[in-house]
C-alpha cells in the first residue's frame, strides 16, 4: 500500500548525515545536509483516527518502501492484539537496496531487549521501551543507497494491531565507506552440549555493536558460569574473553534488573527451573572491529541443580554444559549486505507451547459462591486494555476458572494479576483429574506501590503483566478448574467503602506453559555418561597429538643440530636435506587440541628444564596439574628424590612432620601430588633429612623445590654440616612453589644429610614452617 511521506525542509550544509560522536546533540549544531521525512502508519486524514495497520495471522505485510540514498533515523511501533506472545511472534525483516535477504530479520520483542515472547521497559541509547513494554523506540542508524523495504510478518493465531512511525533523512550522496546495518535472530532449543552456544558467525568487513541474549532456564541453580568470546578474523583462539555471564553484561555476582545507556537487564526471575532471562549489550564506545570474519559465541557450562523425582533428594553439579533454550540477536555493521548465518526458526519453534485462559472473557459464565461478583471491566494495564473485577463481601467466597490442558507434560503455571487498592488476598488452587494442587495459600491483589491519588487504574511499578508464577506440575490431559477463594485481607487494602477491609481481585489471565524438559534427572545421568566418554576420548587424542609433536621435534634437533624456537619451524623447510626422514614438513600446519586450542611448546621447558615441553592444557591453562604433556602423568620431577620420601635422620624437640596432599596451580605442579610438611616453631628448629645412598659421590648441582606459605619461615640449608648459601624467605600470602638453586656440592660416600633449620621469618608470616616438594641432584659439567 502507498503511503504519505511527511517532509520537511531542513538547511543544506557540509556535514554528512552520518556523521558521529561521542555527543549526540553535536550534530544540531552545524547545518545538516538532506531533507527530513517520516513513513508512517497514519494518513493525513483530519476527520479519521484509523492510524494502525491490521496485520491478519500468518500475513506478511509491506510497511513501506523508502527511496534512498537515505538513512533511518528512528523507528517507534506499537502493537496490540490477542496474542500474548506477539513479542516472539511478530517478525520484523528490513531489506537493503533490493536484497532478496533481509539484513534485519528478528522477532520484535527480541530486536527491542525483550526476549521469551515478553515485555520490558529499556532505557538504552539505541533502543528506548516504555508504557511497561508496549512504546517500541530504536535510534539504530540505519544508511541505505537505493531503497529500504520494511515488513512485518505476523506469525501468531490472531490478528495484530500495528502502529508505527519511520523517521529517516533522505540525503543527495552516501560516502563510499557506509556500511549497512544488521540485526539477526538465533536460537538453540535446546543449547547444544560441548560446544558454546554461537550469537553471531559472518563473513565481511564491518563492526559488531550489540547483543540481545535470552535464556529459558532447565536446570535450577545458578547459569551464569559463561565466558562471552570474539574470534575475529580467522583466529582459532579468541583474542577477546570474558569471565562470565553477568561480567559480559557489565553486571557482577548473579544478575538483578537494570537498564542503562550501554548495557542492563531487562527480564530476570530467580534461579531455577524455568528461570527466564534477557539481557542486552551496546559496544557503542568499543565495536568489535573485524576485516574478514567475526565468531562471537558464549559458553553454556554452569551450575545445576538436579532433583530425583524417585527420592526426592537433589543434587548440585558444578561447570557442566546445560540444555538451556538459548536464544539471541546480534548487531552489527558490514560494507555488504551479509548472507544469513542460521536458519531463521519459524513460530512453532520459538516459544512454549501455551494454554492462555482470558479470564475478562469469561466473566459471564464463572461459577462464584454467594457474595461474590465477576465482571468484565476496562483497565488499560490489561491485555487489550480487559480485566476481570471480582467483587466479595467476606472471606470464604470464592469463584472458579475452568481450562483444558490437552497435551500430558509438566507446566509452569502463572497467575496474571492486576494489583489494586482494593485488592485481597486469595488461596488459588488447581482442581483436575488427579485431585488438587496447591498453587499459592496467600496471593495478594494489594498493590504496595499505589499512588493514593491516581490508581485508576494504571499501576505504576508493575505496569501491564506482573506475572506470579507459581509452580511447575505434572498435569494428564483433562479438564481443570482454577479456584481462587478469599483468605483474607491486607492489612492496608480498604474496599471503596472505608469502613471495609480490601477483599477484591483484578486478574488478566492464568498461563499454563508447556515446560519443555520432562525428565531433568535421567537427562543429566545421560549427559555425564556421554561426558566421561568424550572427555577419554579427547584426552586420548590429546596425548596422540603431544607424542607426536613430541617426535617431530627431536627428529628436527637430529636433523638441525638444535630444538626449534617455536613449534612454526617444524612447518617450514630447512636449509639442508632429512638424514632421518625424507618428509618436509614435519608438520603441515600448527596443531589444535580436541579443546580448540594450539599445542603450547617451551624451550626450555619448565616441566622438563634440561629439554623441552609440548603439551595441551586441556582446556584449563590454569591447572597445570591437568595438562597433558611430553612428561610423566600423574607429574614427577624426573630422576628427583620426591621429599615425602627422604628418611629422617634426626630433628629438634617438638618438631613434627607429615606427608602432605596439595595440589596447587604452581608450573610444575608439585611433583607426585606431594610434600612433606614440616612443623617447626622457633629459631633453631631443624631436621636432618638423608639423600639417597644410591647418590653418586663427587662434585653435583643441587637443587630443592620448596613450598611457600603465608605461615612458612626463613630457613637456612646445610649439607653435612656446610652451609648453603643464604638463608631463603619461603613466606608467601599463596601456596606456590620455588626452586632453591644451591650450586655444587660434594656428595661423599655413605650416608649425606640435608638439614632444614628454621632462621627467622618474614614480618608478614605467622610461623616458621617449611615444606619439601623435592631435591634434585646432577652431575656436575665441570
Amino acid at each position: 500500500m502507498q503511503k504519505t511521506l511527511v517532509a520537511l525542509t531542513v538547511l543544506l550544509a557540509v556535514v554528512p548525515a552520518g556523521a558521529r560522536g561521542d555527543d549526540p546533540l553535536a550534530e544540531v549544531t552545524q547545518r545538516i545536509e538532506g531533507r527530513t521525512r517520516r513513513a508512517s502508519s497514519g494518513l493525513y486524514d483530519p476527520e479519521s483516527n484509523r492510524d494502525a495497520y491490521h496485520i491478519g495471522a500468518g500475513e506478511t505485510r509491506r510497511l513501506t518502501t523508502l527511496d534512498g540514498p537515505g538513512e533511518i533515523r528512528h523507528m517507534w511501533f506499537t502493537i496490540a492484539g490477542r496474542d500474548r506472545r506477539y513479542p516472539r511472534t511478530l517478525v520484523l525483516r528490513i531489506y537493503w537496496d533490493g536484497a532478496e535477504v533481509p539484513s534485519v530479520e528478528t522477532p520484535i520483542g527480541d530486536f527491542f531487549a525483550a526476549g521469551n515472547g515478553m515485555r520490558a521497559n529499556v532505557n538504552s541509547l539505541p533502543i528506548q521501551v516504555t508504557s511497561y513494554g508496549r512504546a517500541l523506540n530504536c535510534y539504530w542508524r540505519m544508511p541505505f543507497r537505493k531503497t529500504a523495504r520494511i515488513e512485518m510478518m505476523n506469525e501468531g493465531a490472531h490478528p495484530l494491531t500495528v502502529y508505527w512511525q519511520f523517521d529517516w533523512i533522505e540525503l543527495p550522496r552516501m560516502p563510499d565507506d557506509m556500511l549497512y546495518f544488521h540485526a539477526r535472530y538465533r536460537q538453540e532449543f535446546p543449547a547444544k552440549p560441548f560446544s558454546p552456544y554461537v550469537i553471531f558467525e559472518g563473513r565481511g568487513r564491518g563492526h559488531y555493536v550489540g547483543t540481545v541474549f535470552s535464556i529459558q532456564c532447565s536446570y535450577g541453580s545458578w547459569f551464569g558460569e559463561s565466558d562471552d568470546r570474539f574470534y575475529v578474523d580467522g583466529e582459532v583462539e579468541p583474542s577477546i574473553v570474558g569471565t562470565g555471564c553477568e561480567d559480559f553484561f557489565n553486571d557482577a555476582w548473579n544478575l538483578r534488573l537494570f537498564t542503562n545507556d550501554n548495557t542492563g537487564v531487562t527480564i530476570k526471575e530467580p534461579n531455577g527451573e524455568d528461570c527466564r532471562f534477557t539481557a542486552y549489550r551496546w559496544h557503542l564506545r568499543a565495536p568489535v572491529i573485524f576485516e574478514k570474519s567475526l565468531k562471537v559465541d558464549i559458553e553454556r557450562r554452569s551450575y545445576a541443580l538436579v532433583t530425583d523425582p524417585k527420592t526426592g533428594e537433589s543434587q548440585h553439579y558444578d561447570f557442566k554444559y546445560r540444555p538451556d533454550l538459548c536464544s539471541s540477536v546480534a548487531f552489527w555493521y558490514q560494507d555488504t549486505i551479509a548472507e544469513p548465518f542460521d536458519r531463521f526458526p519459524p513460530a512453532s519453534e520459538r516459544i512454549n507451547a501455551e494454554v492462555f485462559v482470558e479470564t475478562a472473557d469469561l466473566a459471564a459464565e464463572l461459577k462464584t459462591s454467594e457474595g461474590v461478583r465477576a465482571r468484565s471491566r476496562s483497565n488499560r494495564v490489561c491485555n487489550l486494555k480487559r480485566a476481570l473485577f471480582v467483587d466479595c463481601d467476606r472471606t470464604g467466597g470464592w469463584f472458579d476458572v475452568p481450562c483444558t490442558i490437552e497435551q500430558k507434560g509438566k507446566y509452569s503455571i502463572s497467575v496474571f494479576q492486576c494489583l489494586y487498592r482494593t485488592g485481597g488476598i486469595w488461596k488459588v488452587t488447581l482442581r483436575g483429574p488427579t485431585g488438587e494442587i496447591l498453587l499459592d495459600p496467600a496471593m495478594d491483589f494489594y498493590d504496595p506501590y499505589l499512588a493514593w491519588t491516581e490508581n485508576r487504574p494504571e499501576n505504576f511499578l508493575y505496569g501491564t503483566w506482573l506475572e506470579n508464577k507459581v509452580g511447575i506440575h505434572e498435569l494428564p490431559p483433562g479438564e481443570y478448574t482454577a479456584r481462587f477463594e478469599s483468605v483474607g485481607s491486607n492489612v492496608l487494602a480498604r474496599d471503596e467503602d472505608p469502613e471495609k477491609p480490601g477483599l477484591d481481585c483484578r486478574l488478566d489471565g492464568i498461563s499454563l506453559r508447556r515446560f519443555p524438559w520432562d525428565d531433568l534427572h535421567g537427562q543429566m545421568e545421560r549427559y555425564l555418561a556421554d561426558e566421561e566418554k568424550l572427555f577419554a576420548e579427547m584426552e586420548k587424542s590429546a596425548e596422540s597429538g603431544v607424542g607426536a609433536l613430541n617426535a617431530a621435534i627431536e627428529r628436527f634437533r637430529l636433523d638441525t643440530g638444535e630444538y626449534p624456537r617455536a613449534l612454526g619451524e617444524l612447518i617450514e623447510r630447512p636449509s639442508r636435506p632429512s638424514s632421518s626422514t625424507g618428509n618436509w614438513p614435519y608438520i603441515s600446519r600448527l596443531a589444535v587440541d580436541p579443546w580448540g586450542q594450539y599445542y603450547r611448546y617451551e624451550l626450555p621447558g619448565r616441566f622438563r628444564p634440561d629439554s623441552f615441553d609440548v603439551y595441551s592444557v586441556r582446556g584449563d591453562s590454569r591447572d597445570p596439574a591437568r595438562w597433558i604433556g611430553n612428561w610423566p602423568h600423574p607429574f614427577r620431577i624426573e630422576n628427583a628424590i620426591e621429599g615425602e620420601d627422604l628418611r629422617i635422620a634426626g630433628r629438634g624437640e617438638d618438631i613434627s612432620t607429615s606427608k602432605q596432599e596439595l595440589g596447587i596451580e604452581s608450573i610444575p605442579p608439585i611433583s607426585q601430588g606431594r610434600i612433606l610438611f614440616i612443623r617447626m616453631r622457633q629459631p633453631g628448629d631443624f631436621i636432618d633429612l638423608a639423600l639417597p645412598p644410591g647418590a653418586r659421590p663427587g662434585r653435583q648441582t643441587l637443587k630443592v623445590r620448596l613450598v611457600t606459605s603465608r605461615d612458612y619461615g626463613i630457613i637456612a640449608l646445610k649439607l653435612n654440616g656446610a652451609m648453603l648459601g643464604d638463608p631463603v624467605d619461603v613466606y608467601s600470602p599463596a601456596i606456590e612453589t620455588k626452586w632453591i638453586d644451591l650450586g655444587e656440592v660434594e656428595i661423599r660416600a655413605g650416608e649425606n644429610i640435608l638439614r632444614f633449620e628454621a632462621a627467622g621469618r618474614n614480618p608478614s608470616s605467622s610461623g616458621y614452617y617449611a615444606g619439601v616438594d623435592a631435591v634434585l641432584l646432577r652431575p656436575s659439567r665441570g
